[in-house]
């Protein structure tokens, strides 16, 4: 499905942080500004009845405590009693009282008992707002009866400030908060809407960015499936090579060109294998019907027999190499044994003796101990297939040295002849399967190509390296280094 895709899944991820951040941020700036116009309305409210207290206990009297005449002070500095008389008091109290209700606060006086002693004109009538303060008073810790207590409390529809003076009265100043509502309802709604368009915005930004990062992985996709119809020539095309998904391209790309290589050399390995099994069969064939088609004499059955039999134990011999190659491709594991180059060694030129002696060559060893953990069985074909190459590929008269030695930490084999050389052209086939550096001696020698290709196998299996270097005319040296035992 589509929402499968990792497009979908950054375009989520990037939703979810977006809505997750533009909350958190609007939601702190909603709840700063609603504290903000609060703290202001709460401000105006204690201003409101700093001035009107006074004049509140002019008009209820006692409701701040009980009341003295307040002294008048004269210019030379002594104090007077005041000469105003309550009525002139009253008036003047009341008209401070209008000119807080002016603005917009309002004033109501109650006891403990919720009997209403004082109320301005614009004072809500609702009994519960005064049920409400004072179980909104009766939770704030007491002080003590002598000691003021202001409280600022929200009540439906009102922000209220409820005082506290001495006594058994409680004073309230409030003020309506319907156009505060309003504002923050406005405020909210607008919030709602930036969020909104933020994660809008953020979204789509988001997805432009996602599909052009992700492009690249889709062009390397179309090119992933065009190899695997059968382009295998098809490279992915790279533009950055420092980026993740640019190393990845050219990562995949060696790895197909790798896969793309072996593919061709297993065709041409199969190739090879049936051109290299289908002679000896060809002649097991004819010569099988040959002797079928009429009677002959023994001799000639005995003739035609001897040749099925060497056309068998060719097509044995390169069966046998190609189940070794293959154990070998497959990683089957090295025996671990502890034995020597220079008794391995040995133990060759002994069995080559008779060979050599055939062929006109002389086989020299130079042998010192140089031991070394691995399978002895396939360690010593290695040193039979080199000096047994070196005897055959080579004219009469060849002299093949045979030297093991320790140098430098590695135990060393070491095969060299003077005969007539590799050309330099053919020094970088000859490890590669069926590859014959002279086709006609090969085929008379009865070889397939495959002697070395198993020596450099085997000796890579063992963790070591083998190296040849030769002059035409001059003679050939193959060198073999494994780990030291």
């Amino acid at each position: 499905m589509i929402f499968h895709s990792i497009r979908w899944r950054i375009l989520a991820w990037n939703f979810g942080l977006l809505a997750a951040t533009a909350s958190v941020l609007l939601v702190a700036f909603y709840r700063h500004e609603k504290q903000a116009r609060l703290q202001e309305l709460d401000l105006r409210l204690r201003q409101e009845m700093t001035r009107g207290m006074g004049a509140l206990n002019e008009v209820v009297p006692g409701v701040a405590g009980p009341r003295n005449p307040a002294p008048v002070a004269r210019p030379n500095g002594k104090v007077a009693a005041r000469t105003d008389s309550p009525e002139q008091r009253a008036t003047k109290a009341k008209a401070a009282l209008a000119e807080v209700v002016s603005t917009g606060v309002w004033l109501q006086v109650v006891d403990l008992e919720a009997h209403l002693l004082y109320r301005s004109a614009n004072a809500p009538t609702e009994p519960e707002l005064i049920t409400q303060a004072l179980v909104d008073l009766d939770a704030k810790p007491d002080d003590g009866p002598a000691r003021p207590q202001d409280l600022m409390v929200t009540l439906p529809g009102h922000r209220v400030l409820l005082h506290r003076p001495p006594g058994r009265n409680l004073v309230m100043f409030g003020s309506p908060t319907l156009q505060l509502d309003a504002a923050l309802a406005d405020l909210a709604r607008s919030l709602t809407l930036a969020g909104f368009a933020i994660v809008f915005v953020g979204c789509g930004i988001g997805w432009v960015l996602a599909g052009r990062s992700l492009k690249p992985i889709d062009r390397i996709a179309a090119d992933a499936e065009g190899i695997a119809a059968g382009d295998f020539g098809r490279k992915i095309d790279v533009e950055d090579t420092e980026s993740e998904l640019g190393r990845l391209a050219v990562v995949l790309n060696d790895t197909f060109g790798k896969m793309n290589a072996a593919r061709e050399h297993m065709a041409q390995f199969t190739a090879d294998a049936s051109h290299e099994l289908r002679t000896p069969l060809t002649v097991i064939l004819s010569d099988s019907q040959g002797a079928l088609r009429q009677d002959r004499t023994p001799e000639e059955y005995r003739a035609a027999l001897e040749t099925i039999k060497q056309s068998a134990l060719r097509m044995k011999s390169i069966s046998d190499a190609l189940l070794e190659l293959a154990h070998g491709d497959a990683g089957r594991p090295v025996a671990q044994d502890a034995c020597d180059l220079a008794d391995l060694a040995d133990e060759s030129v002994a069995l080559l003796g008779r060979v050599a002696r055939e062929h006109g060559a002389k086989l020299v060893p130079h042998l010192e101990g140089a031991p070394v953990v691995g399978d002895a069985g396939r360690l010593g074909r290695v040193i039979l297939n080199l000096s047994i190459n070196a005897i055959l590929h080579n004219e009469s008269g060849v002299t093949v040295t045979v030297t093991t030695s320790v140098v430098d930490g590695f135990s060393e084999l070491r095969v060299a002849d003077d005969g007539r050389g590799i050309a330099p052209e053919s020094l970088g086939q000859i490890f590669e399967r069926f590859r014959r550096v002279d086709a006609s001696r090969s085929r008379h020698t009865g070889g397939a190509g495959l002697g070395l290709a198993i020596v450099k196998q085997t000796v890579e299996a063992h963790g070591g390296t083998i190296a040849v270097t030769s002059e035409v005319g001059k003679g050939t040296v193959f060198l073999v280094r494994l780990p030291k035992a």
